[in-house]
């Protein structure tokens, strides 16, 4: 594909158009999770200046070809729209932050992974309403995954051998492939497979709960309390932390 700043804009189109259901199927991964007041255009909009952002930056020589490129492109494009719109509500934001906090201090507490129970305990509440609110804060704590500041998108959820053939390597190096691999590890074995089959495997919760046969509803939950898990084991190994 020859560089997109030497394109026609006839060309520019012909590129558009062809890879519009990509775009279509990113956005459509993200459509039910997000509120009615997000138009799916804006989404779609957003995906396009991805792929427009994807032929810029795409390199040849690689040894990946541009759909595999410009689909992690389109959806970091997408994860940075819905940040800007700044959609989620500070009480559910606050709500993480507690449960992130419960995790770390659990945790930190025994030196090793905490169970649900345990976790509840800390947060003062049943088991029954703690997964109640895993389940209510699911796709926030998802989204919250932006604010760490590195990677876009999801990219940090690539493979080895994925983030080997691409540039991004001053950003997604090897170190830090190494860390999300040792998070990943320590997460209980049902989040973990909840966590893979979401971002590896790229299936969504309803096709997860047939693999595992689990309600749709608890593996929201499983792929919430593994995310507030991973969360905390990477901003501990990234040094970042919050007041």
């Amino acid at each position: 594909m020859r560089n997109f700043n030497n394109l026609t804009e006839e060309e520019k189109e012909k590129l558009i158009n062809d890879h519009l259901p990509l775009v279509k199927k990113v956005v459509s991964r993200f459509i039910h999770k997000v509120p009615s007041s997000i138009d799916p255009k804006d989404l779609i909009n957003a995906g396009i200046y991805g792929l427009l952002d994807a032929a810029e930056r795409f390199d040849e020589s690689l040894e990946t070809n541009f759909e595999a490129y410009a689909y992690h492109r389109i959806r970091g494009s997408v994860l940075d729209y819905l940040r800007a719109c700044d959609w989620l509500p500070r009480s559910l934001r606050a709500k993480v932050h507690k449960m992130e906090k419960a995790y770390m201090m659990v945790e930190q507490k025994l030196g090793r992974s905490a169970t649900e129970e345990e976790v509840a305990n800390e947060l003062g509440l049943s088991i029954d309403e703690f997964r109640d609110l895993l389940g209510s804060v699911s796709n926030v704590v998802m989204y919250s995954f932006e604010e760490l500041g590195f990677g876009r998108g999801e990219e940090r959820f690539w493979s080895k051998e994925c983030e080997a053939s691409l540039p991004e390597v001053a950003v997604l190096d090897g170190e830090l492939v190494e860390i999300i691999a040792r998070a990943l590890d320590r997460l209980p074995e049902k989040e973990k497979l909840v966590t893979v089959l979401y971002f590896y495997e790229e299936l969504n919760l309803k096709e997860i709960a047939e693999v595992l046969n689990l309600t749709e509803s608890r593996v929201s939950q499983l792929r919430a309390s593994g995310l507030l898990r991973l969360k905390v084991y990477l901003r501990k190994s990234l040094g970042i932390f919050e007041d």
